[in-house]
């Protein structure tokens, strides 16, 4: 396993390249959820890595981790712009295949991509979705920054049908999009998760039983993030396979 550590040169984005082996074949971009980091994820993604035989990449976005920019100030714009960075690196460097997988906050980034930039499989696990009004918004203006209650009842407010950018952006894609919903979620209501579904075209809905928003929270959380990463690395073996 080859391990390297990035910088995007446009804003200091700090990004991680797993390489499983030499195959420039495929790539999974993994987005990770809120405040989580490159490191807080890394054995996990060097696991599914391994499991897969393919590469892996991440990174910090604006307000995450290393990043030189602290949270109150980052925006959503930022940081789905340094997704997008983190993508046409990838292709630069040969890659020929991405397959996203966005988890949480990481769900509602992978969701935006297919507008912007070509991908192979989408895969939203306990997808977020934020208000659109506040995507060019620092975090420190927004409902979430202020801990007000308006962040909560834009969640509530959300059904099945619920559409937004982030949505149409999984609708107008032509490709295979699973949706996994983390079967005892207490932050992401299903309606969220299967508002995503019901917009794809090629959509797959599945339900990881017992499992919370954030397997830390559980008692023993490894056995839940090994059940995770279990079903993730059949999605990406499955995808490989179904495409040579």
């Amino acid at each position: 396993m080859k391990i390297t550590d990035n910088i995007l040169q446009t804003d200091s984005t700090p990004w991680r390249l797993y390489e499983a082996n030499d195959d420039k074949e495929w790539c999974v971009l993994w987005l990770q959820g809120f405040t989580s980091t490159i490191e807080g994820h890394s054995d996990g993604i060097i696991r599914m890595a391994e499991a897969t035989a393919t590469s892996f990449a991440m990174l910090n976005p604006a307000g995450h981790g290393n990043h030189p920019v602290p949270l109150d100030d980052a925006t959503r714009q930022q940081q789905f712009n340094e997704v997008v960075g983190v993508y046409d690196e990838l292709m630069k460097l040969g890659f020929k295949k991405i397959m996203v997988i966005g988890g949480s906050f990481g769900g509602y980034m992978a969701a935006l991509l297919p507008n912007e930039r070509k991908i192979e499989t989408l895969v939203l696990r306990a997808p977020a979705n934020y208000p659109e009004e506040e995507f060019e918004l620092a975090y420190k203006d927004t409902s979430a920054g202020r801990k007000d209650e308006s962040h909560y009842q834009y969640r509530q407010s959300i059904d099945e049908h619920y559409t937004n950018n982030a949505v149409e952006s999984v609708r107008n894609f032509a490709g295979e999009t699973y949706v996994i919903e983390h079967g005892k979620d207490e932050v992401i209501d299903p309606a969220i998760p299967k508002s995503y579904y019901n917009a794809a075209k090629h959509g797959s809905y599945l339900v990881i039983p017992e499992v919370k928003h954030s397997p830390k929270l559980m008692p023993d959380p490894e056995k839940y993030f090994a059940l995770i990463e279990l079903w993730l690395a059949a999605i990406v073996n499955a995808t490989k396979l179904s495409k040579t």
